[in-house]
């Protein structure tokens, strides 16, 4: 059911069920936890829990790292093709940024819709209020009211919130999913994402995916050097995160000392990043009943790369077709432009743009 629909004002961040967030990730966490453990059933903890008002800035400092060249790439591909992409819109459309985290890199964007004088309601949609009312400040000061053709304001919520609420926007929307944030998850969950959001558009609705191909072997180093040029940063990340844990469980039973902090590369099913925690000892949770023996391990916030091909097939069974595909200089960076599949898009996994992908 969709929400009452209201267009927050320039400058606004709008409650659309943040407010009511921590309870839902508290039982999401006891789930998780209370899981039976298993070698191929790791439990992978809320991701909620990192990206707080206190973890998103640390967040922030990360990704603009010169070693985290996603960040750097989308920026370029902004820098390069933003004019495609408004050349594209119509006047009044409403972008929507998915999981937005910060501005700096989607004011790339919104810069070739000032300089194009199009008009544009931009939504950054997060899980943190103080990051969404820092982020929607910065782009104020990009576009004074006075002069501005883009409106900037902020939804406050979860993606579940952000789905009933973009049901009462009228006109032409835009979906931004930068760095990676809907096809990152194991192909099922990845394709699962995509299809969430696919069925949310309409057949003048546009959707831009942001995809890290970099790829074992070629690009171990890369890949490597993007998540631990600065461990300094990350463990001050995860360490908000304990405390976050922590915080809603209601017991203090996820301590430093108790878990050696580690990370891997994987090559299958695809390239994977992971960073993970393995217990030194039994930890025991009173609440929840449960103890984590020693060597267990909780998986935290993995990186998954897809090659074109495969996000190719990902978008062709979520039902999208693709416009155009964007690649970064010099990286296996690259954005999907796409839309919902028309009747002349109805095509058979035979057709040049799936084709010899399994």
């Amino acid at each position: 059911m969709a929400l009452p629909h209201q267009i927050p004002g320039h400058g606004d961040v709008m409650d659309i069920g943040g407010s009511r967030m921590h309870q839902d990730v508290g039982e999401r966490l006891s789930r998780v936890l209370k899981a039976v453990y298993g070698p191929n059933a790791k439990p992978t903890l809320p991701d909620e829990l990192l990206y707080t008002d206190i973890g998103l800035p640390i967040w922030n400092e990360i990704i603009f790292t010169p070693e985290f060249y996603q960040t750097h790439d989308e920026i370029a591909l902004f820098d390069a093709h933003g004019s495609d992409l408004v050349a594209r819109v119509q006047p009044g459309v409403t972008l929507i940024d998915l999981g937005v985290g910060d501005t700096r890199k989607v004011e790339h964007l919104l810069a070739s819709f000032e300089k194009a004088r199009l008009e544009a309601t931009y939504l950054a949609l997060d899980i943190s209020k103080a990051s969404l009312e820092h982020s929607v400040g910065y782009l104020l000061n990009k576009h004074p009211a006075a002069d501005a053709k883009v409106t900037c304001a902020g939804l406050w919520g979860t993606f579940q919130d952000g789905m009933a609420y973009v049901q009462g926007i009228e006109g032409q929307r835009l979906f931004l999913s930068l760095g990676s944030v809907l096809c990152n998850d194991p192909w099922p969950e990845a394709l699962s994402h995509l299809k969430y959001w696919a069925k949310a558009l309409r057949p003048n609705d546009l959707l831009l995916v942001g995809m890290d191909a970099h790829l074992l072997p070629n690009d171990k180093d890369k890949i490597w050097a993007a998540y631990h040029s600065r461990d300094d940063l990350y463990h001050q990340f995860f360490l908000n995160g304990f405390d976050q844990v922590n915080k809603a469980i209601g017991e203090e039973w996820f301590q430093e000392e108790d878990w050696d902090f580690m990370a891997q590369l994987e090559d299958k099913p695809t390239t994977r990043h992971r960073f993970f925690f393995r217990a030194n000892k039994d930890v025991t949770i009173h609440k929840l009943g449960r103890t984590i023996k020693q060597g267990e391990e909780l998986d935290w916030f993995d990186s998954h790369k897809y090659g074109e091909e495969s996000v190719r097939l990902m978008c062709h069974k979520a039902g999208l077709s693709v416009i155009s595909v964007w690649q970064a200089p010099n990286s296996e960076f690259r954005q999907y432009l796409l839309k919902m599949k028309g009747e002349q898009d109805q095509r058979d996994d035979g057709d040049s743009a799936v084709s010899g992908v399994i």
